[in-house]
């Protein structure tokens, strides 16, 4: 026979989870030939967790650790599910009382939700052995090796201080993508205001990628559109902002009534970026000769609405 018990604080909502997950783990996982039980009680301002174990048969070097794995799995996924979320609000209570962004947090959390899937892939199954649940498990399998008796606060506390660190680099992460979206954003807003304010300049302006430079614009005669300033620009070479930048910057100068993209199918960000700030004024053409064929000849008739 194996035990192991597992103190948590008496607080209800946290034993009630974890109670849950251990209810869970006994219905999706066959330990058989070893039984793995538990009961629990009040114990001041604990509770503990006894689990017990049996095997129908003889220990072999699997079976002897299941009780140990079954523990450790269920800490883990407690921690995740439980902790974790937490300690992210403590740490983002933080961080955004400097920032002066408490507010905004029901904005942020998000971001940092969205960047702890990426970083796992999106997995949130109870047995998915993702990268922040299996280090967790790893430091409690280690620690049930020499302890039968685990105090999950102090564990929490002084074992998973890389555990913490990290969450603190996936929240600084998700703060600095949402202000860097919210600028963006605001941006956008100033243009798109200016933009509505102008005078039309150009009734259609035909975007057209090039091989010696990022594009070229044509009016709706098929004409070449010259600005200087755009030309000064192109002929940094080693200027490292982005073509979309470009593109805006003198999509803006001519303030066109309607702007058709050819061939950036393959470039969702710059369409992204055009159809933000200029809206229902975008549209999209590969259908024309020039698409087709490579050619510098212009059809704007055919043009696909994006």
């Amino acid at each position: 026979m194996q035990s192991f018990a597992v103190w948590l604080e008496n607080v209800p909502a946290h034993c009630d989870a974890f109670r849950s997950i251990v209810t869970e783990l006994k219905e999706r996982v066959n330990t058989e030939p070893v039984r793995i039980t538990y009961r629990e009680r009040e114990q001041g301002e604990y509770r503990l967790f006894h689990f017990r174990s049996w095997s129908a048969e003889e220990y072999n070097a699997e079976t002897i650790e299941w009780a140990r794995a079954f523990v450790s799995l269920a800490v883990a996924e407690w921690v995740l599910r439980v902790k974790e979320p937490e300690v992210l609000e403590e740490i983002a209570a933080d961080l955004l009382e400097a920032e002066a962004l408490e507010e905004e947090w029901p904005f942020i959390l998000p971001y940092v939700q969205r960047i702890c899937q990426d970083q796992e892939e999106g997995g949130t199954d109870l047995l998915q052995a993702t990268a922040r649940k299996a280090a967790v498990y790893r430091k409690v399998f280690a620690f049930l090796e020499e302890e039968r008796e685990l105090n999950v606060l102090g564990f929490v506390r002084f074992r998973l201080q890389e555990h913490w660190n990290e969450l603190f680099e996936l929240v600084e992460t998700g703060l600095d993508d949402y202000l860097e979206d919210k600028q963006y954003q605001e941006f956008v807003d100033l243009l798109r205001y200016f933009i509505a304010a102008q005078e039309t300049k150009q009734e259609v302006v035909h975007v057209v990628p090039s091989v010696d430079k990022p594009f070229f614009l044509y009016d709706k005669h098929g004409q070449r559109l010259r600005l200087e300033q755009l030309d000064a620009v192109f002929s940094i070479g080693e200027q490292n902002s982005r073509e979309e930048d470009y593109l805006v910057s003198a999509l803006v100068t001519l303030a066109p009534e309607r702007v058709v993209l050819h061939l950036v199918q393959d470039r969702p960000a710059l369409i992204q970026a055009i159809h933000s700030i200029f809206d229902g004024k975008v549209m999209t053409c590969h259908s024309c000769p020039l698409c087709l064929a490579g050619r510098r000849a212009l059809d704007g008739h055919k043009p696909t609405p994006l």
